[in-house]
């Protein structure tokens, strides 16, 4: 049986801690937002189910992205494997729209986004990257492998693949071409 008292998603839980962290009550938050107090209160005990607008009233209004309202508590694991079907939905409008949160990332230093297209079972290695730095690959289009010796993970469309890219590193096209959207976070300049 679920704790009463417990959030039941993250949506819940980011929006009271983040309204705490500005130090805004219900009230405030509400009237900065143009809601009413009903309404945030309500989706901080994890009732309702907020229109998109609502969502970015809250977060313009609490200086966040939108999807730090989805991000699960604690920290981010080195390696991650995402599958679209399990990224959780953060907005669903019938059956003409959602918006569903692959990754939220703080970063420091540089972002790099590239596009990678790959022909028939192409294949590409990467004797690895400068130090620190972190890559997360998109699948867009196709099915690859990719990953380190130590870890890899075979995508399809929508699924995300994040790891260490100062080691050697590959990607491989499967049985067709494809097409990746890659993030590489660069660390901070000391």
């Amino acid at each position: 049986m679920a704790d009463e008292g417990a959030p039941i998603s993250p949506l819940s839980e980011n929006l009271k801690v983040w309204r705490q962290r500005r130090g805004l009550s219900l009230s405030a938050l509400a009237a900065k937002a143009g809601l009413s107090k009903s309404v945030v209160s309500e989706l901080e005990r994890g009732n309702g189910n907020p229109s998109l607008d609502t969502l970015w009233s809250l977060a313009r209004s609490l200086n966040i992205s939108l999807g730090s309202f989805f991000e699960e508590p604690g920290g981010k694991p080195e390696v991650e494997l995402l599958r679209l079907d399990d990224a959780p939905i953060m907005v669903q409008e019938g059956d003409h729209f959602r918006a569903q949160l692959l990754s939220l990332w703080r970063p420091t230093g540089e972002v790099e986004l590239c596009v990678m297209i790959f022909g028939d079972r192409a294949k590409r290695n990467s004797e690895g990257n400068a130090p620190g730095i972190i890559e997360r690959v998109l699948c867009v289009e196709g099915r690859v492998r990719v990953g380190t010796d130590l870890d890899s993970a075979e995508l399809d469309p929508g699924d995300m693949f994040t790891f260490p890219a100062d080691r050697p590193h590959f990607y491989h096209a499967l049985g067709g071409p494809a097409r990746l959207v890659t993030v590489q976070q660069y660390p901070e300049h000391s």
